[in-house]
């Protein structure tokens, strides 16, 4: 029998090549945003994450990234009983409500004008503290925001 110590790693491997979940931004307003993002023969439910992104990303550009923003529910949501998604979809987001700390939107997939997986998400944001520095998280999302609005690859 293998003794196993505290120091061992536990390595999750998503197959995913890397956890930006958006190909492109085409347009974001103060209520609104849309994006694209190509899907090859993925689970059904990773669609959930690009619209989880879409929507984070929504609220970071309308509070000037000035807070740390994330996902803390699924209201409700609705994915397709497909195994797979397949090709390219428009991803948008609408701002349905919001306090000083909290944020709530309803984000959708569609391809060829037909919904494919929906949600309604509650976000908060919080101020940037020693957990989330702002000195990092704040710089990274302007640079990946930008790059999706230029199209560029964010490695």
């Amino acid at each position: 029998m293998e003794a196993h110590s505290m120091d061992t790693n536990i390595v999750i491997n998503t197959g995913l090549a890397g956890f930006i979940m958006l190909d492109r931004v085409l347009e974001v307003s103060a209520s609104r945003i849309v994006g694209t993002r190509f899907f090859s023969g993925v689970p059904a439910y990773l669609p959930l994450e690009s619209l989880a992104q879409i929507g984070a990303f929504h609220i970071r550009y309308i509070t000037g990234y000035s807070r740390h923003v994330f996902l803390i529910k699924i209201v409700s949501c609705s994915i397709p009983l497909r195994i797979a998604m397949e090709g390219e979809y428009v991803l948008s987001g609408k701002l349905l409500g919001r306090t000083d700390s909290s944020f709530r939107s309803f984000v959708k997939a569609e391809r060829d004008k037909e919904t494919a997986a929906e949600a309604e998400l509650l976000y908060a944001a919080v101020d940037y503290d020693h957990n989330f520095k702002k000195g990092i998280l704040h710089d990274h999302y302007i640079k990946v925001f930008s790059c999706l609005q230029r199209d560029l690859r964010t490695g």
